[in-house]
């Protein structure tokens, strides 16, 4: 197959089911047939859109995608009130993350500065003793701890000390690493979601999903390349194949929910099994990632695009969130970066 076709043509369909006014920037749901399909801002969503736009950037070199992730992030980030603070850390981190891969892209030191602004107010005001440590999910609920935090910080200060060389971030990475692992880490490589949601110091070992395996992942790579200790590149390989054993039904990833956000889970951990991959050139990870997108695109295809859904077993539900093509459009990346 044509892993770079498919990509581009993922690129495409994301414009052609999902554009919307410059209000909107992109409806959330494929059909939109309700205002209040569009009530929600969805400000991670579109931090994700920004790094899928800079994923085809960097795979064609065609400057309509960089522009397009630039545009991206301007409309995002003005949306939120020209700021990237925001009540959900995890938000703020996707935002950070991909304003730092704009830095590392354009050189333009206002992503920089915001990727430090994120990670700064994190380290002022998300971090307290509850549960042990961790940074809070949320400033209205600061006795909750989760993995979609804590694990992106850590990716983030790994990336911000590979740049800057400041030891703070590396401090705040290997702490952050502590905790989330005594925490949230089981024996077997596999990661849970959070404890204390509910206020009864409980771990929600009912949510599995593949966003936190995704990430700590990419938080274990991180480690790995500054330190170079082989730990971490052997427990990324423990996460990733826990999650493949657990988490693979058929070929794909298992349902994982009917929000929107769950639509993002699985893209998420295509991007750093991808970089897993690069690392240690394991053949089963592209092995599956080449024949889950098989799997994708053959159920995919529609008017001459891509519609990608939460379940890729199948042709895409009756309502697609745009978070769900945002998975297929990040698996289908990884697989062609993978094959150049």
């Amino acid at each position: 197959m044509n892993w770079n076709e498919y990509a581009d043509l993922a690129q495409k369909s994301l414009t052609y089911f999902f554009a919307a006014d410059d209000q909107q920037f992109l409806n959330n749901f494929y059909p939109t047939d309700s205002p209040e399909d569009n009530q929600v801002f969805n400000y991670w969503w579109l931090a994700h859109t920004v790094d899928v736009r800079l994923d085809a950037f960097l795979r064609t070199e065609n400057g309509a995608y960089l522009e397009l992730a630039e545009a991206t992030y301007t409309y995002n980030k003005n949306r939120n009130g020209g700021t990237l603070r925001h009540d959900f850390y995890d938000d703020m981190l996707w935002n950070a993350l991909c304003a730092f891969r704009l830095y590392k892209v354009t050189e333009k030191d206002a992503y920089l500065e915001d990727a430090v602004f994120v990670w700064q107010d994190l380290v002022d005001t998300g971090w307290n003793d509850i549960m042990g440590g961790g940074f809070a999910w949320k400033r209205p609920q600061m006795d909750y701890k989760n993995t979609p935090v804590n694990v992106p910080f850590i990716i983030l200060s790994t990336w911000l000390y590979q740049e800057l060389g400041d030891k703070q971030y590396l401090d705040w990475a290997l702490k952050t690493y502590d905790w989330q692992r005594k925490v949230l880490v089981r024996a077997d490589g596999f990661v849970e979601d959070g404890i204390n949601r509910m206020g009864d110091s409980k771990i929600d070992t009912n949510w599995t999903f593949t966003y936190n395996q995704g990430v700590y992942i990419g938080a274990n790579l991180g480690l790995y390349r500054i330190t170079k200790e082989a730990i971490y590149l052997e427990r990324a390989i423990q996460t990733a194949d826990i999650s493949l054993e657990l988490l693979v039904s058929d070929g794909v990833f298992k349902d994982e929910g009917e929000g929107g956000d769950e639509g993002l889970f699985k893209g998420i951990f295509y991007r750093y099994l991808e970089d897993l991959y690069q690392l240690t050139g394991e053949q089963r990870y592209l092995n599956f990632m080449e024949e889950s997108c098989e799997i994708l695109v053959a159920n995919a295809e529609k008017e001459g695009h891509l519609l990608m859904g939460m379940d890729w077993h199948k042709p895409a539900a009756s309502k697609v969130p745009f978070s769900a093509e945002l998975s297929g459009m990040m698996a289908l990346e990884m697989v062609a970066k993978s094959k150049k």
